[in-house]
């Protein structure tokens, strides 16, 4: 008899401890697929204006030499090199906008995506050091003056925002720093 219950019990058992196994998790290619954003819920160009638009601010005005004052502003200088790293990658993906997915389906739209997330990744340890080096700050700033221009001659060269328009720029045009 007790024969019997062992050959029945370790059957039993293996079900049983079968049925507790957690689902095996999805291969990363799967994952991946499940994670990837199709459409932007906004237009391309609400995105390039919040993201892109507003931490440019940041590299031109370390460029002109208005430097951060204090450790609020180094954050917020940081904090925008990660928006244009985000904001290249999200320049990527169509929007809601009428010409987005034309665009985006563009070589030259990616490529130009892609050097937006380069300046922000080259960009990111100057901020991290809390660089004053001007120069190194304006060189980064001229690149992406470069990218801005090619990308708006090929695709937007007569409304560049649209009318989406980010905070006035009389501060610019009066000398205001930016950390002000």
């Amino acid at each position: 008899m007790h024969k019997y219950m062992t050959i029945i019990a370790i059957p039993l058992a293996t079900l049983a401890l079968a049925g507790c196994q957690q689902e095996a998790p999805a291969p990363a290619a799967e994952q991946a697929s499940r994670n990837t954003l199709s459409q932007l819920p906004v237009s391309t160009n609400a995105a390039m204006v919040g993201l892109i638009d507003q931490s440019a601010d940041y590299i031109w005005a370390m460029g002109n030499g208005d430097l951060p004052k204090d450790d609020h502003d180094w954050h917020l200088v940081r904090g925008a090199f990660y928006d244009m790293i985000l904001g290249g990658a999200v320049m990527k993906v169509p929007g809601t906008g009428e010409f987005d997915a034309q665009w985006t389906a563009e070589d030259n739209w990616q490529q130009w995506s892609d050097e937006l997330t380069q300046i922000g990744q080259d960009a990111l340890p100057l901020a991290e050091s809390r660089s004053t080096d001007i120069a190194a700050w304006r060189a980064i700033g001229d690149r992406l003056v470069d990218n801005c221009l090619q990308c708006h001659e090929a695709f937007k060269p007569e409304v560049p925002s649209q009318g989406v328009l980010h905070e006035s720029t009389e501060r610019e045009s009066r000398g205001i720093s930016i950390f002000d």
